[in-house]
């Protein structure tokens, strides 16, 4: 006849020993200073003038709910979502003639551009004013876009 050992005793003692772990979970919290200024924290009180840290709880540290949404509600956000992407794309189409003319356009204003040193423009005056370069780069970044988009 074989004897057998009885699992209890074992899972009986491994419960109590993690129930004895668990205790320091809620052990409180000390704070002191040292003598060089430095701010210590720790689970048991160091020296005399460890003072007890009170830990608060707020809205912050709790577990929010988040409301589900109805069927309705899915559905009425799907369809706004849906025509927002049918505006988006019945971008008006230009036509062909107007985009070759748009195209033309935009590389004779890069070509005139490069072809000069310093651009220059007719004020409300009359007078010639000099742009400076950082305008004189927005154009020709803008003649390149348009470039890009009519010329395909």
């Amino acid at each position: 006849m074989i004897k057998t050992r009885s699992i209890a005793p074992p899972l009986f003692i491994v419960a109590l020993l993690t129930l004895l772990i668990q205790a320091p979970v809620f052990a409180g919290i000390y704070k002191w200073v040292d003598k060089g200024g430095q701010v210590h924290y720790s689970d048991l009180p160091r020296v005399e003038n460890a003072e007890e840290v009170n830990i608060r709880t707020n809205e912050t540290t709790q577990t929010r709910k988040i409301p589900l949404k109805s069927e309705e509600e899915i559905a009425a956000e799907e369809k706004r979502k849906k025509e927002a992407e049918a505006k988006k794309a019945q971008k008006p189409k230009i036509p062909a003639s107007e985009k070759r003319r748009l195209c033309k356009q935009a590389r004779h204003e890069l070509e005139v551009i490069n072809s000069r040193g310093r651009l220059r423009e007719i004020n409300a005056k009359g007078e010639y004013i000099y742009l400076p370069e950082e305008e004189r780069q927005k154009r020709i970044s803008r003649a390149k876009k348009d470039i890009r988009k009519y010329c395909r």
